[in-house]
This record gives structure tokens, C-alpha cells and sequence, in this order.
């Protein structure tokens, strides 16, 4: 689960846009409270991340998952230093019927950006209404989430969300950033035959979004499945999506 910003000039109220400025994506990070919201909103069931990222998938380095500590009084001072005046009112485009307690923790990511001096205002509609509004650029922050099944391994979010957006990659860039040394690394990964190398390149380009806070990493959801007794078996996967042929049923149910 991760937070996306516009990169674009202006904002949806045709406003100038601050968080194309990585001290202020910086500060959007520092003023969320993530263990607040893995304790309160999410019962202790989330992992919070630093990653972009899973452990179990290849490309993960741990050096990476790391997450900068909550200070809002350092956010305050940094969106001070980078003029971003006090009240700006920004979309924050949330799905009613997306993530795990999606609309809940985007309450509390407003309120904690409220605290700022922001005004964030909180955009919450199902998918079928929002997708539209962020493909075509007409919101400001977003959420996203992102199932990357390990024989993708990192590649996948590399070359569908965070590569500049041209032809067929970057099909997920929905705040228009891009990064001429990241795609270069995309770009290489993805026609490297040596594992070791091409999981290297990954991470270097994962270093990069890291440092430049392009997106900030929230948690990795919990998948929660409930079955009747009758059946003995039902295999769960990274992407949280059933297969039923893989359903055993109990011989006596």
C-alpha cells in the first residue's frame, strides 16, 4: 500500500503544485504517524513497510525498508523552508472499495496532514469513479496498491508504476514523475540474463525511489479469508485473488 503525489505544475484547483519538491514529500511522510495507524486502524495486523516492496519478493533489500521517524515538528519545519503556504488545499483520492480499511486510514492520513496547517480534502469513491480521475491526471495524492507476485519479482512495479510514463511502461504513473537514471536501470534490468545482476539493478533503482520519496510506502495489508467447515483446504495467494480449483472439500461434508 503506498501514497502517490501529482509531479504535474499545478494542482486540480490549478494552484501551484509543492509536491513535485522532494523536501515536501519528505514532509508528507514524517507528519504519518504508521504505527499509530498499524495499531489503531489496522489491529495490529498490517506490516508497516519502508519498502515499495514484500520481503518475500526478489529485489527486496532490508537496508531499504526502513521508515523515517514521526516528527511533525520537523514536517512543519520543512514545508516552512519550502514556502508551501499555510491552509493548501489538496485532493486526496481515496477508494471506498479498494484497500484493506482503505477509507479509515485515509481519515487519519488527512487528520495528520491537517495538523500541518494543510487541507487536505478527502476524496473517497469506489473504484469505477476514481479510476478515471486519476489515469486522466485530475487528482493531486493517491493510493495504490500493488500485488507483485514473486516470480515478477521487483520488476513489476519497476517498469508498471514508477518508470517515466512512454509506450507500454509506466502504465501506473498516475503523478507523472519521471527519472531519466531510474528508467535507465529499469530498462537494463529488464533485458538482463544474470539473476544476481538484474536483482542489483532492481535495487538500485528501488534506492532511488527510496531517496527521492517518489511514493511512500504505508504497510502490506493482511488478507483475511473466512470458509465453512466443509472445506479442508484453501490455498491463499500474494494477491489476495481465489482460486477455486486449488478448493479441497471435506470427504464428509
Amino acid at each position: 500500500v503506498m501514497i502517490g503525489f501529482p509531479f504535474r505544475e499545478t494542482l486540480v484547483s490549478g494552484e501551484p503544485n509543492p509536491f513535485a519538491d522532494r523536501a515536501v514529500r519528505e514532509a508528507m511522510y514524517r507528519a504519518i504517524d504508521l504505527d499509530l495507524i498499524h495499531e489503531r486502524i489496522m489491529r495490529g495486523k498490517s506490516r508497516v513497510a519502508g519498502a515499495v516492496v514484500a520481503p518475500p519478493i526478489p529485489g527486496y533489500s532490508e537496508d531499504l525498508d526502513t521508515i523515517p521517524e514521526y516528527d511533525l515538528e520537523a514536517a512543519k519545519a520543512l514545508l516552512e523552508e519550502a514556502g508551501v503556504p499555510e491552509g493548501l488545499s489538496f485532493e486526496f483520492n481515496c477508494l471506498s472499495d479498494g484497500l484493506v480499511n482503505e477509507e479509515q486510514f485515509c481519515q487519519a492520513i488527512a487528520s495528520m496532514w491537517s495538523r500541518l496547517g494543510l487541507s487536505p480534502q478527502l476524496d473517497v469513491a469506489p473504484r469505477a469513479v476514481q479510476s478515471p480521475k486519476r489515469t486522466g491526471g485530475n487528482t493531486d495524492i493517491y493510493t495504490l496498491g500493488w500485488a507483485t507476485l514473486p516470480m515478477l519479482d521487483s520488476y513489476s512495479p519497476l517498469i508498471q508504476i514508477f518508470h517515466s510514463k512512454e509506450g507500454n511502461s509506466g502504465v501506473f504513473n498516475w503523478g507523472g514523475w519521471s527519472y531519466p537514471e531510474l528508467d535507465a536501470l529499469v530498462q537494463a534490468a529488464g533485458q538482463e540474463l544474470d539473476l544476481e545482476t538484474r536483482l542489483q539493478l532492481q535495487n538500485d533503482a528501488m534506492r532511488i525511489i527510496k531517496e527521492e520519496h517518489i511514493m511512500i510506502p504505508l504497510h502490506q495489508q493482511p488478507m483475511a479469508w473466512a470458509v465453512s467447515t466443509a472445506v479442508s483446504e484453501m490455498p491463499l495467494f500474494p494477491d489476495n485473488k481465489p482460486r477455486l480449483w486449488f478448493a479441497q472439500m471435506d470427504s464428509d461434508g
